[in-house]
């Protein structure tokens, strides 16, 4: 029997969320039933963290071009055409935002049976920062224009979470797959005590990990750790991750005299070791789909803190919410409350299972399986 022949369109295969991910289902997929390709939004000379990763699983990868600047929005579109209507996949998977509508059109058009769209988010990161009420003008026109693309030329529309799922789709019935993890090596790393190295040594550990950027709200996390310090001097942010913020983060670090309490770590590749030598977590986003990061804290035993724009699913029995309205000084109490109180409220297994990458495999294949038209 011939293998099914899955395409993934990611924008990369680098350490964030979205796509550790796809890289952790390739690691899991069925590889005898499934014919996997990545087609990256990369030019050809940039080779992202996990790209190895996936061509020793005997997976392909194909780059197509940045998308810096509409020129190469226009060749991006063009030479999805030529690949999909030259490879005859049989599955494409899109993970690409709103520009899922763009791939999924050109999919369409080249006569891919099965045209999957995953929300993976609650809103745009251009919705936020510097000149956002302008991006929100443009960002609306867009979205309303790719949403009609998406809802065009889809087969299936799935998402991370029911709220995920309402911005990309609206009321539009659509799936929600648990975006899942490999559990067991954070739960492990915990159980056996593999700890990374180079985490300092205080009474009290704190982390955080995700891309520095203004989604993730992480100039209000140093406002929050500078008000901390005020409260107790025991403890250190452990800090893993890059992005476009990561310079102003570290300015406004020293600004504030935080480096005895804050440990900016950089991209690192060994989180499940990092989450075993820390007792909590802060994950303060305007937005998020999920926060994959917070089941894997969770897995890892630690108490979480997130602001309450991220969704409640994420939550397995060790997640506390905080509107980001009570400010630095109310996110400092609330995570200094904890520390003195002590107890860590235990995880619900069966809510952890759900977010295991063998039952996210699980719940994709049943998608993939239907390999004709919707009706």
């Amino acid at each position: 029997m011939a293998r099914i022949r899955l395409c993934y369109v990611t924008h990369g295969l680098s350490s964030n969320g979205i796509e550790s991910l796809l890289v952790s289902i390739a690691q899991q997929i069925d590889r005898e039933k499934y014919d996997v390709t990545f087609v990256l939004a990369l030019d050809p000379d940039v080779i992202p963290v996990h790209e190895e990763t996936v061509l020793a699983l005997g997976m392909r990868v194909i780059h197509v071009c940045d998308l810096d600047g509409l020129a190469k929005k226009r060749r991006y579109a063009s030479s999805l055409r030529r690949i999909f209507a030259k490879e005859q996949f049989d599955v494409v998977h899109a993970n690409m935002d709103l520009l899922n509508g763009i791939v999924l059109r050109e999919a369409r058009k080249a006569g891919v049976p099965r045209r999957i769209c995953h929300s993976h988010n609650s809103k745009t990161q251009y919705a936020v920062g510097k000149g956002a009420v302008l991006k929100k003008l443009a960002q609306r026109a867009y979205r309303f224009v790719m949403r009609r693309l998406i809802l065009r030329n889809s087969t299936d529309l799935l998402g991370c979470s029911e709220l995920a799922n309402a911005y990309m789709y609206g009321k539009r019935p659509a799936i929600v797959i648990h975006n899942g993890t490999q559990l067991q090596k954070f739960s492990d790393a915990r159980k056996t005590g593999d700890i990374a190295p180079d985490l300092r040594h205080s009474p009290v550990h704190l982390c955080t990990v995700g891309r520095v950027s203004a989604q993730k709200n992480p100039l209000f996390l140093v406002d929050v750790i500078a008000e901390l310090a005020k409260l107790r001097q025991d403890f250190v942010l452990h800090w893993a991750g890059t992005g476009e913020l990561y310079d102003a983060v570290e300015a406004r670090v020293e600004a504030n005299a935080l480096q005895p309490y804050v440990q900016l770590l950089g991209m690192r590749t060994d989180v499940p070791q990092i989450l075993a030598g820390c007792s909590y977590f802060l994950l303060p986003s305007l937005f998020e789909g999920l926060g994959i990061v917070l089941i894997e804290a969770q897995a890892s035993g630690l108490t979480c803190f997130a602001s309450d724009a991220v969704p409640e699913a994420a939550d397995v029995g060790a997640c506390r919410f905080l509107p980001l309205e009570i400010g630095a000084k109310g996110w400092a109490k609330a995570v200094d409350d904890a520390i003195r109180s002590g107890t860590h409220p235990e995880v619900d297994p069966a809510r952890l299972r759900l977010y295991d990458i063998r039952n996210t495999v699980e719940e994709l294949d049943r998608v993939y399986e239907n390999r004709g038209e919707k009706a």
